[in-house]
């Protein structure tokens, strides 16, 4: 692994986690443990960089190995404690991030994680209703379950009961902004203002 070379809190974070594919990497196992080959399709990493990659954040105690229980085989992997500490130092990159993220640039392209990783992102906690959310971003869907009385559950994919309402459309990141009117479809757009109300990824003018 190369190094700053600097005894520097910031210099020695970057030396693990500003690899390329490194934080991306990161930000999909705070969603959930994945096996390789989800990781590499959801980043569309090659898979020799993807190797290097995971035994690098291995090695720095980010993220371990596990053996999937029975009846399922194989390998996944998925962040240690001293890993999921980094979600708060994820989740405000992603936010500064996207303050400048308008409409997608050429060849830009949206996972099932990604999207999830949104999500979260974007929670507020001003749910007033249990609300089972299913998000669309062109091919990339996630899920979200929002309950003033329980913690933010959230996925990459189909979610894990009936969703009350789908939603999406090329007007979604605006939507997301706080910006009115926005060309979002919704199954059931009584539920779009609870949806507003739960998630907001603010947007620079």
């Amino acid at each position: 692994m190369r190094s700053y070379g600097q005894y520097c809190g910031v210099a020695r974070a970057a030396d693990v986690i500003a690899e390329r594919w490194a934080l991306l990497i990161v930000r999909d196992l705070l969603v959930e443990p994945l096996r390789f080959g989800q990781l590499r399709d959801g980043l569309g990493a090659p898979s020799n960089i993807l190797t290097t990659r995971l035994k690098e954040l291995e090695a720095s105690g980010i993220v371990e190995r596990a053996v999937a229980p029975a009846p399922a085989r194989g390998v996944f992997y998925r962040l240690t404690d001293y890993g999921r500490d980094l979600e708060p130092i994820v989740d405000a990159i992603g936010l500064w991030g996207a303050r400048r993220m308008d409409a997608p640039r050429e060849g830009e392209q949206v996972s099932d994680w990604s999207l999830a990783s949104a999500l979260r992102v974007g929670w507020t906690g001003a749910c007033t209703r249990r609300t089972v959310w299913r998000v669309e971003a062109g091919s990339a869907s996630a899920w979200a379950v929002t309950d003033p009385d329980a913690p933010l559950s959230l996925g990459a994919g189909e979610p894990p009961e009936e969703p009350d309402v789908t939603l999406g459309g090329p007007g979604l990141r605006r939507f997301l902004a706080g910006r009115r009117p926005a060309e979002v479809e919704a199954s059931d757009p009584a539920l779009l203002p609870e949806f507003a109300r739960c998630f907001c990824v603010p947007l620079d003018a």
